[in-house]
């Protein structure tokens, strides 16, 4: 059921998780309410401290940092979702520390990677999951040097 004002509309979608601004547009827009009335809205739910991109981007690093991911990873997924970070999404004191509770949630222990084939095949993983190459270097420890492809 579509409400007839945007405003619950986005209140609902804002009740249901935080949104970027230019995401929570798209969405309002593509269930046809006008553009004007979009802004309007946005405009005010701004103003009110409901609609925050700034925490919307602080909120999602957080929760994707928890689920192994890394700031690569984060950047490019709020690009997609209309909100670049200006800046950093994360501290690399924040990167190490979820880095290192993936690999213990995943039972992958550094020092048991002896093989370098299996550990380049490691540090492949990790840099798609949005690690950065000096992080995984750092956790991994001696022997995991590696050029970013």
């Amino acid at each position: 059921m579509e409400d007839a004002d945007p405003r619950a509309c986005a209140e609902r979608l804002l009740g249901i998780r935080d949104h970027g601004r230019e995401e929570l547009r798209r969405k309002l827009l593509k269930r046809g309410y006008a553009p004007g009335e979009v802004e309007r809205v946005l405009d005010e739910l701004a103003a009110r401290g409901i609609l925050d991109d700034a925490r919307f981007v602080r909120e999602f690093a957080r929760q994707a940092l928890e689920k192994g991911h890394g700031p690569a990873y984060i950047r490019a997924k709020l690009t997609l979702r209309g909100t670049p970070p200006a800046g950093s999404v994360c501290t690399p004191g924040e990167e190490k520390a979820s880095l290192n509770a993936f690999l213990e949630r995943r039972r992958l222990h550094p020092r048991a990677l002896t093989g370098a084939p299996e550990r380049a095949k490691i540090q492949r993983f990790l840099l798609g999951r949005g690690y950065s190459a000096t992080v995984i270097s750092s956790v991994l420890g001696r022997g995991a040097e590696f050029e970013e492809g």
